[in-house]
């Protein structure tokens, strides 16, 4: 694997009031904001700053924030936030970038089960699961595992469980490819995020031959994409494709594998 290199621009925002208002239907909030890692690939704020629990009006919360777990009152603020309810009914939790495996115990692990933290899918159901980065190589493969087995120990569903995996960075194609296939045989979803750019966009740039990322090849992504959302739907519906037999692609999704 190559190198990493520092960006050169990071996500400066820390004069941002806190974030906490009321979209397509859920309550969006922060309870901090930014991250310690710095990862090399990363574009969060180093300015690393944690916010007091605001007050809670939606039945579904959706918390933003890469730095979840550095909070050093995280685990007071999981259980506050468990304890409330709005209109007489508790509140579920989705953590948009998820958390960080390598500051996961038991305690906390429990603790968010317990107090109904998971995954607000697109359309804003709230699902027993989790998210949570495999970033680096065949190095963080055992705590991906450990990860994995610990959250279905606490009572997180396996197939809820959605691992994001880093592409068009310079993790080659190939180490990727390594992880979904892992992923698969452990029966949890793939997230295939992007780096500095979106699904959409990267998607039609391959498509359209306007191609200009520099770390990945325009048919490499595509056929990721393609095949991450069929092993998705494999884990879904226990292995069963709900749509064609095609060994796992859409008629279409094969153009591009050359």
């Amino acid at each position: 694997m190559q190198e990493l290199i520092m960006p050169k621009l990071k996500r400066e925002e820390s004069q941002r009031p806190q974030l906490n208002k009321v979209d397509k239907g859920i309550q969006w909030i922060e309870l901090n904001r930014g991250c310690k890692r710095g990862c090399a690939f990363c574009y969060a704020d180093p300015n690393y700053k944690v916010f007091d629990v605001p007050e809670i009006t939606n039945n579904k919360v959706m918390i933003i924030g890469e730095g979840f777990l550095y909070d050093p009152k995280i685990k007071e603020k999981i259980i506050e936030l468990g304890q409330k309810k709005v209109n007489g009914k508790v509140v579920y939790y989705g953590l948009n970038q998820g958390i960080d495996f390598r500051l996961l115990d038991k305690q906390i692990a429990e603790l968010l089960c317990k107090n109904r933290f998971g995954i607000l899918n697109s359309k804003y159901n709230w699902q027993k699961g989790m998210k949570f980065a495999w970033d680096g190589g065949s190095n963080h493969e055992q705590l991906t595992k450990e990860t994995i087995d610990l959250l279905i120990s606490v009572g997180y569903k396996r197939n809820q469980i959605q691992v994001f995996v880093l592409t068009l960075w310079k993790i080659p194609y190939e180490v990727c490819l390594y992880k979904l296939r892992k992923l698969r045989g452990w029966k949890v979803k793939i997230d295939d995020c992007t780096w500095n750019t979106n699904k959409e966009t990267a998607y039609k740039k391959a498509i359209y031959d306007q191609w200009d990322y520099p770390y990945w090849k325009a048919h490499e992504y595509y056929y990721f994409r393609a095949i991450s959302r069929k092993r998705n739907q494999l884990v879904i519906f226990n292995g069963h494709d709900p749509e064609l037999k095609t060994g796992g692609l859409r008629k279409n999704d094969y153009t591009l594998q050359k």
